[in-house]
């Protein structure tokens, strides 16, 4: 018989473990176990609701971050508790990386569940506005609307998007909710006739009303020619002689007045300026811009760039333009910087009759509601260091997690080869009910509820916390301590000492409900000694 003194060694310890772990278990089962009749939902009330009136009555708290807000204190033990609420204020979720996943991947995947908006790539936006001839109006407003976004490659790297994201987002949500928000502008102050059918509507008179007196107009651009005179000018020369110099002009001037309005000096600027420069029908230069600073672009790139690859651009851009010309109205030219992806410009066209509209608020609002990526349900997703228990060494470690605004547990499923899909956290008890059963759904509402105490260092005894997590799953479900929560209870008389004492009364009679009479308030309520106590049993004498 050999004797191997190394592995005695290594049972021997492994034995006095598992002693000292029954031994831990033995005093948790001592303490754990109470009196015969003890009230302990009583005691369970008691021990939570006297310590939460102690806690502040702060109903957003922002925990360690700007950008993460939580719900704490009442209003939280008020979501878990008395409302079981299906539809948290805040509600989040706690992801676990697998471990083979490196920090800067987690940092990357949590940029790439994060919603990201149209702003927050976007560095600047200009514009201008312009009063003359139009596309489609013979008078119109033109706004030019230029957006210069961020560097690609740092947003590329900071958001992993790509240039081709951009310029979807732009053509599928700015562009539409722009307009759309426009024509709500312009309808809000009584401009129901506002876009490209305007020219439809002004031009097709109503039956048996009076269109007034047609004159002809000079278009924009078109001098009057004060020599030339119409028939009916002519004829009142016949009439009045040889007219001077003076007289031809004056009337020149009355025929203008009698077109249309005066323009303002700030419209005669611009009017001037579009006369010098050009109309507004003149092709825009390849790169997109007429009239606005070019930014900066590197010749050598230019030079060495492939006339194949500049002309299939070109012609991608052109398709993209006509087709955003069908799909959207009021746009009249969009152009994209395909390159470099630093610049978006695109005009927008309306009757010169509309009413003034603040369109860079517009823009603005547009832009950060138009999303290059979203998952529904999710906001803000970031990376960050939690304590946790360690198995093996039984110590606390850091563990790097991320922390999501709003929870989409279904979506994350997808994720299972960067994420733990066996550590997947969130603080909407109803949706853990939903997904993962009735088991996890009291396991959350202890952790919920431990947490809302934990953070006003306050020590709650696990035991209240378990029972009354079993009794708000006792049905199966996530019942809360409210009327509603009480409609399953066999109990008429503990019905009616909660709320609402008719309306449950009136429900009892109706139904020809029976009470046993065994819980503590339908006993209280017809005054009898409750079963707790010494009132849980009964004294039996022999009768002789």
């Amino acid at each position: 018989m050999i004797l191997d003194k190394k592995k005695g060694v290594v049972e021997g310890d492994n034995l006095l473990k598992r002693k000292a772990f029954q031994t831990v278990l033995d005093i948790k089962y001592l303490k754990s176990v109470i009196e015969a009749g003890e009230a302990v939902g009583v005691v369970a009330g008691q021990s939570i609701g006297e310590p939460s009136t102690q806690m502040t009555l702060n109903t957003f708290h922002l925990a360690g971050h700007s950008a993460k807000n939580v719900t704490l204190g009442i209003p939280r033990l008020r979501e878990i508790v008395m409302t079981a609420s299906a539809k948290i204020a805040t509600p989040t979720m706690t992801l676990h990386l697998i471990p083979e996943i490196l920090p800067e991947h987690g940092e990357q995947f949590a940029k790439a569940i994060s919603r990201l908006s149209l702003a927050e790539v976007l560095d600047n936006v200009t514009v201008t506005e312009k009063v003359g001839r139009g596309k489609i109006f013979t008078q119109a407003k033109v706004y030019e609307v230029q957006l210069n976004f961020f560097s690609s490659k740092d947003y590329r790297k900071e958001y992993a998007i790509t240039i081709a994201d951009v310029v979807r987002t732009i053509e599928r949500k700015l562009l539409p909710l722009l307009t759309k928000s426009v024509r709500k502008a312009l309808k809000a102050k009584g401009e129901e006739k506002a876009g490209k059918t305007a020219s439809k509507i002004d031009s097709m008179p109503d039956i048996g009303k009076s269109v007034g007196t047609v004159k002809d107009v000079p278009s924009r651009g078109e001098e009057v020619d004060d020599g030339e005179e119409s028939e009916a000018d002519s004829d009142t020369d016949d009439d009045d002689g040889d007219g001077d110099a003076t007289n031809s002009k004056q009337k020149g001037k009355r025929k203008e007045v009698d077109s249309y309005e005066a323009p303002d000096e700030d419209e005669e600027q611009i009017l001037e300026q579009n006369r010098r420069e050009g109309t507004p029908d003149t092709d825009m230069d390849d790169e997109g811009y007429s009239g606005s600073p070019k930014p900066t672009q590197d010749n050598e790139d230019e030079e060495d760039e492939d006339e194949d690859e500049r002309a299939i651009r070109k012609n991608l851009a052109g398709d993209r333009e006509s087709r955003i010309k069908s799909n959207v109205d009021d746009v009249v030219s969009f152009k994209f910087d395909d390159r470099s992806g630093a610049w978006c410009n695109f005009s927008l066209e309306y009757s010169a009759t509309t009413s003034k509209v603040l369109m860079l608020h517009l823009v603005e609002t547009a832009c950060r509601n138009a999303l290059i990526q979203s998952i529904p349900g999710l906001g803000d997703c970031m990376t960050e260091t939690i304590k946790e228990r360690d198995d093996a060494t039984g110590q606390n470690v850091d563990v790097p997690v991320i922390s999501t605004q709003g929870q989409n547990l279904v979506a994350m499923r997808e994720y299972q080869h960067i994420i733990n899909p066996h550590k997947i956290f969130t603080n909407d008890i109803a949706a853990m009910l939903r997904l993962y059963g009735v088991e996890a759904c009291r396991a959350s509402i202890v952790r919920e509820m431990s947490a809302v105490f934990d953070g006003h260092g306050i020590d709650v005894d696990n035991r209240h916390l378990n029972l009354i997590a079993d009794v708000m799953t006792r049905g199966g479900g996530y019942a809360a301590f409210n009327r509603m929560g009480m409609a399953g209870n066999v109990s008429p008389f503990m019905k009616m000492s909660f709320e609402t004492t008719v309306g449950f009364l009136r429900d009892a009679v109706l139904e020809k409900d029976v009470d046993s009479l065994k819980n503590p308030s339908a006993r209280i309520v017809v005054g009898k000694l409750s079963t707790v106590g010494t009132g849980a049993f009964d004294v039996l004498c022999p009768v002789r």
